[in-house]
């Protein structure tokens, strides 16, 4: 059975130009110690995903239909009480903004305590002092640092930090939203192994979140490609990014700029980016797509399945099948 099982799920922001659809009835499912990454532009859903899995939507959000089942239980049907009891022990985020995260007035480990001390309080003293040192050695943050204030640390300090604070309650499901953002490539290389080796160590489903191509595929087995707030494609990593099927995976692997493919990387013509605050009768990436149909500007688009564990969101067949590279 699935850790994590989304089915139709829809997401939406009321603004003042009326209803933003930021995430359109999206379906994938989640087995306990894999981790799935999801990729896109800005703007395309990731973050909202991640933070409806957390129960911390902003007040203008509404779940608009679908469910989400996690761990025998629709998380869709929780109430605040009920989400306190989950959010940080069952479910943890490592936020992409760990200065902002983070308080600015409390002592570091004072921090990660508290995360604990909320789940469970009657630990013991004895018991909280030698979780806190696991979780410090675990992140390779010397224990003198402990009772530094955040300031006194550095950018990648502080993420571990935020990686502690998330693994203290021992979650069944982990989301990373950017986790590497803003950090040097250097440490951002020593961020995502921590994050792979404490994932595999403890078993936790992954869900990792990120724009970068590179930083997703090396941390992720599965792949969810997002345009538009829709998963457009899916599969494992070498099918998704070795052969990859939809105009818009295409596009977005032909942009990225590698040793391999600086002399013929191309940046892809994306005139227009789709109204989310209108309903779409047909594919989203029409407008953008050189291999667009008349189909395409007519109909909603369906999966088309390429092998057992890769499809594509397309309205026309024909194209999917005929693109293999």
């Amino acid at each position: 059975m699935a850790l994590l099982s989304i089915k139709n799920l829809s997401i939406g922001y009321q603004t003042k130009a009326g209803m933003l659809k930021a995430v359109d009835n999206i379906s994938f499912e989640l087995e306990r110690g894999r981790p799935l990454g999801f990729v896109g532009e800005s703007g395309c859903g990731k973050t909202t995903i991640g933070m409806t899995l957390m129960g911390l939507l902003p007040g203008n959000a509404h779940i608009l239909g679908g469910s989400i089942g996690f761990q025998n239980q629709d998380l869709i049907q929780l109430n605040e009480d009920q989400w306190r009891r989950v959010r940080g022990k069952e479910i943890a985020m490592i936020f992409q903004a760990a200065m902002n995260a983070l308080n600015p007035v409390m002592r570091v480990d004072e921090q990660v305590i508290e995360a604990i001390v909320t789940h469970t309080p009657d630990i013991s003293p004895a018991d909280l002092d030698k979780r806190i040192n696991e979780l410090f050695d675990l992140v390779e943050i010397p224990r003198v640092r402990m009772k530094d204030f955040p300031h006194e640390y550095s950018g990648g300090m502080k993420q571990r930090v935020i990686i502690a604070m998330a693994l203290a309650c021992n979650p069944k499901l982990i989301i990373a939203d950017e986790p590497t953002t803003a950090l040097d490539v250097i440490v951002q290389d020593q961020i995502l192994k921590e994050i792979k080796a404490i994932q595999k160590a403890m078993n936790t489903g992954l869900i990792f979140i990120s724009h970068d191509i590179a930083v997703v595929a090396s941390v992720c087995k599965d792949i969810c490609v997002m345009y538009g707030g829709q998963i457009v494609e899916t599969g494992t990593r070498e099918e998704v990014f070795r052969n990859p099927r939809h105009p818009y995976t295409k596009a977005l692997l032909g942009s990225y700029l590698s040793l391999d493919n600086e002399l013929t990387v191309v940046i892809p013509d994306m005139r227009e980016t789709p109204d989310l605050t209108l309903e779409s009768g047909c594919c989203r990436f029409a407008v953008n797509c050189k291999t667009c149909s008349s189909a395409c500007k007519a109909e909603v688009p369906q999966w088309i399945d390429i092998s057992g564990s890769h499809k594509a969101l397309c309205c026309d067949e024909t194209i999917i099948r005929n693109s293999h590279e």
